[in-house]
């Protein structure tokens, strides 16, 4: 297995165990400003991380020895790390999108961008840029089976529809960050086509 492969499986190990932001929502936060604080809460730790790793040295060292592995070349030089963007995207999925469509988006970008990713680099097939249409489709069923499994008070017809718009979004070279994308306007996306019903 290459280098690179291995680095994302890595990191989309973590990815999916973010399913626990919109599982903690509907379990055990159910309040929506309750929910807003704990993330705004590890969003501003976040970005102590991110301003640490850059000017202290120990971090910068512990970074570039132990989590490297996983980290991007961009985040590497500097850039934001994909963990905080998953904050910024589950903070502000939260405050825009109503629920219960903010759970389902969010579980879509946790469990079906993995999924995209991982499948579209072990079998890739019709590439899209860096994405591929293999990636996408196993996106989109593991979106729906997700949202199948929580099941809850939204009809398979938008459920569908999300698990639809999530990886179209996964999909097209955008140049807003995934984790943030995928999310809002695939709630979005449900929430509208919801009230157009």
């Amino acid at each position: 297995m290459s280098s690179n492969i291995k680095s994302e499986f890595a990191r989309k190990a973590i990815h999916i165990s973010n399913a626990i932001i919109p599982l903690s929502y509907l379990y055990l936060f159910q309040d929506k400003i309750d929910m807003i604080i704990i993330l705004a809460f590890f969003l501003v730790l976040c970005f102590f991380i991110e301003i640490a790793r850059q000017e202290n040295y120990l971090v910068s060292i512990f970074f570039s020895k132990r989590l490297s592995f996983m980290m991007r070349d961009l985040e590497k030089k500097g850039e934001i790390t994909g963990a905080t963007w998953v904050f910024v995207g589950a903070l502000f999925t939260i405050l825009l999108i109503p629920y219960p469509y903010s759970i389902y988006a969010l579980l879509f970008l946790s469990v079906g961008d993995t999924f995209a990713a991982i499948i579209g680099m072990k079998f890739p097939f019709i590439r899209v840029g860096g994405k591929t249409i293999s990636g996408s489709i196993s996106g989109f069923i593991a979106c729906v089976i997700a949202g199948l499994i929580i099941d809850i008070s939204i009809s398979y017809q938008i459920l569908l529809f999300g698990a639809f718009m999530a990886m179209l979004i996964e999909l097209l070279p955008l140049p807003i960050n995934d984790n943030v994308s995928i999310p809002i306007f695939s709630g979005l996306s449900m929430y509208y086509y919801s009230i157009a019903l």
